[in-house]
């Protein structure tokens, strides 16, 4: 029992994550094309005439209660330790709630984007398609002194710890939620105002959605107390509960048999068997301020001429949008309901839960009161999040970009899976084909971040925060991003006219820039 506890506490509060968005510190970046569409969809005025990518992935890790040792990432063998507990893991007791959040985003192979418009305007529209296939996972406002208690086992040794036996607790808002979900969205994108030095442009991509698998579970306010170590009593508590049908630890799957059942599991999700697809959107508009002239004339060096588009670089780009403003339905699974609890000294001394949600279902069926039938589906929501970014070109690429990604939990019914909210500054250099980025982030969960981000031709890679591979003691958040990705950028050349007549520049008739 106490081997099962600590190992809940460490999967729910260690191993969880900051947040994914995709090429930290690119958010606000020109040259982020199709990796950057779900930051925001206003993708047209891009100096690439198309963007495919070959392959793409976003993964994060990140709570506030457990930091781990960063010598097991260097040693795997010392999670053999039968102190590992004590030797590498720390707390960080504070007195706040504990929270942690995992995620990963794929972005499929050949998801692409290009520009097309007028002759005088090439880049003036833009077009993309993208897919996706996204994880989340949401742990939030668990009490410093459950996931405290949980972690030293729920026994007497926890007891002396954190004195739990006998409390009178609570908690509010506290809820556990997961969404797997594959995206399929067209992106369209075009300049709407030019004029003078401004140029503003918006973005909307229309999404088909197909969910995979999700539950969660969420309680407003709970209250429960320990009589005795294995005496469990919760008075009133209405806890909402829901997970989709042929979840793999369910009644149709036992534990022993997940990895022969995986195949058969992963035909019937990508079937819709367990779910119906929906819609999702995404919205945005950037102002872009470009205030300098382009210094190569149509005409020089007594008829010389330049000949094909290079988009003018902006002074000052400010942005925002709304990404993921949809929700999914995902058929109910057997025995799925809200229920009540109000039990006096219910007895755990030997509680045992050997078939997974199927042993959770039998025991709430036997002890608590049933709000709620399996009938029907029942609504999860994406990951809604408001993106806000000012990107400033000091000079010759050299800049900083300020971004920030909200994600609040807006659902009253605690059915929401979100990112954890996270603000950026940025100092970068970039051009076409070559950018360095090195993002300072904070987020919500109070953990900061020095990261990198290295773009080099078709290879982008880097990290949120390179301290926690190699310089922090405890790792209480890590991410990495990488892409492989064919761009084409526009180019302009510039064309002699009669040699009698132009200035000597040098060897050959033709100059590229």
């Amino acid at each position: 029992m106490k081997h099962r506890l600590y190992l809940s506490a460490l999967l729910l509060c260690s191993a969880t994550a900051s947040h994914a968005q995709f090429l930290t510190g690119m958010e606000g970046s020109a040259y982020g094309g199709i990796s950057t569409v779900t930051f925001n969809p206003a993708i047209a005025n891009s100096p690439y005439q198309a963007d495919i990518n070959l392959a793409g992935i976003s993964a994060a890790v990140n709570n506030n209660y457990i930091g781990l040792d960063r010598r097991v990432i260097l040693h795997p063998s010392l999670a053999s330790d039968p102190n590992f507990q004590s030797r590498y893991l720390h707390e960080r007791v504070n007195g706040n709630n504990k929270n942690a959040y995992a995620g990963y985003q794929l972005t499929g192979p050949l998801s692409f984007m290009f520009s097309f418009g007028p002759k005088k305007k090439p880049n003036k529209n833009a077009i993309a398609f993208s897919y996706h296939s996204n994880f989340i996972f949401n742990g939030d406002n668990v009490s410093e002194v459950l996931a405290r208690s949980a972690f030293y086992g729920m026994g007497n040794n926890a007891n002396a710890v954190t004195h739990f036996i006998g409390q009178s607790l609570s908690a509010q808002r506290m809820g556990f939620r997961t969404l797997a979900w594959n995206d399929y969205g067209i992106t369209y994108s075009r300049v709407v105002y030019e004029r003078n030095s401004s140029v503003i442009k918006v973005g909307g991509t229309l999404k088909l959605i197909q969910p995979l698998v999700g539950g969660y579970v969420y309680a407003d306010n709970i209250n429960y107390k320990w009589p005795e170590v294995n005496n469990l009593s919760i008075n009133r508590t209405n806890i909402r509960y829901a997970y989709s049908e042929g979840l793999v630890t369910s009644s149709q799957y036992s534990p022993s048999a997940i990895a022969a059942a995986l195949p058969s599991y992963a035909k019937d999700v990508l079937n819709y068997k367990y779910a119906r697809p929906t819609v999702a959107a995404d919205l945005g508009v950037i102002y872009e301020l470009r205030p300098d002239k382009d210094d190569r004339g149509e005409e020089m060096n007594c008829g010389g001429s330049w000949y094909g588009f290079v988009p003018k670089p902006y002074k000052l780009a400010v942005g925002a949008s709304i990404i993921d403003f949809g929700a999914v339905r995902l058929k109910r699974g057997e025995y799925s309901g809200n229920f009540s609890a109000d039990i006096q000294n219910w007895d755990l001394t030997g509680a045992q839960f050997p078939n997974g949600v199927q042993s959770v279902d039998d025991t709430i069926r036997s002890r608590f009161r049933v709000l709620q039938d399996n009938k029907g589906y029942f609504t999860m929501w994406l990951p809604t999040r408001f993106n806000l970014f000012i990107d400033y070109n000091i000079w010759h690429g050299l800049g900083v970009i300020g971004s920030a990604v909200i994600s609040p939990q807006m659902s009253p019914n605690g059915n929401m899976v979100h990112q954890v909210s996270t603000f950026t500054a940025t100092g970068k250099y970039e051009n076409k084909w070559f950018g360095v980025y090195v993002p300072l982030s904070v987020d919500v969960y109070g953990n900061a971040g020095l990261g990198m981000t290295l773009r080099a031709g078709p290879l982008v890679i880097g990290t949120q925060d390179m301290l926690a591979f190699f310089a922090r003691k405890y790792i209480y958040d890590a991410e990495v991003h990488a892409a492989v990705k064919v761009t084409i950028p526009y180019t302009r050349r510039y064309h002699r006219g009669d040699v009698r007549f132009a200035k000597k520049t040098g060897k050959g008739s033709t100059m590229h820039f």
